[in-house]
């Protein structure tokens, strides 16, 4: 391989500080970019209510502050803060970062690659605001199995999320056949797994000590 150097020519690496406009490593944009035209989105607002909205065709292919400007809610003079976040779609199956991406609100009937749409900030190298706030049928932000699992990628189809044990994921996260080396989920599950090995073992030491 060839490597490049800064520091030996005198000057400093500012490039390699900068998160690629394709993502991090490890947790790459869809890359689609350059298509003409427009996607109309059909927004939940923070007032309770919603709008349609034209948002470039091209939107999640790269790393933008795609919200800024062009969300209504994001054209306010007190915008929130999430509006200036950059975010791209992801391949969740491609995602090894430790906070996982999550299931768009925005085309949520959406697929890539036969997997729903996925939407990441940590892979821009920004901090998600909005998901905790705003996006408040995220799988993550469902606090039990009962919850989760009664999230459907739209009305009467498949399951939008899946229970790894101890919190809710996306569900090609959990259970596609792909996804099954992400970071993050199978420690999870391994842990889960864990716990409850040592709860039967209590179980049969404590059968074993009663019929002695």
């Amino acid at each position: 391989p060839v490597f490049f150097s800064y520091a030996t020519c005198g000057g400093e690496d500012e490039w390699s500080k900068e998160v690629p406009k394709i993502g991090t490593a490890g947790c790459r944009c869809i890359g689609f970019d350059n298509i003409p035209g427009s996607t109309d989105i059909r927004l939940k607002l923070m007032d309770g209510g919603s709008k349609k909205v034209s948002y470039p065709a091209e939107i999640g292919g790269t790393c933008s502050a795609w919200d800024k400007d062009v969300h209504p809610d994001c054209a306010k003079e007190d915008a929130p803060a999430w509006c200036k976040k950059k975010w791209c779609y992801v391949d969740p199956c491609a995602c090894g970062l430790d906070e996982p991406p999550k299931v768009t609100t925005y085309l949520p009937l959406a697929t890539f690659t036969g997997k729903s749409l996925y939407y990441s900030y940590e892979t821009c190298g920004s901090e998600d605001l909005f998901t905790e706030k705003f996006n408040l049928d995220a799988c993550v932000n469902q606090e039990t199995k009962e919850d989760c699992l009664e999230l459907k990628v739209q009305k009467g189809s498949g399951r939008k999320c899946a229970w790894t044990g101890e919190k809710c994921l996306g569900w090609e996260i959990v259970e596609h056949p792909l996804c099954k080396n992400v970071a993050g989920v199978q420690q999870v599950k391994a842990a889960a797994s864990g716990r409850a090995a040592s709860v039967v073992g209590v179980l049969f030491a404590l059968i074993a000590a009663a019929t002695a």
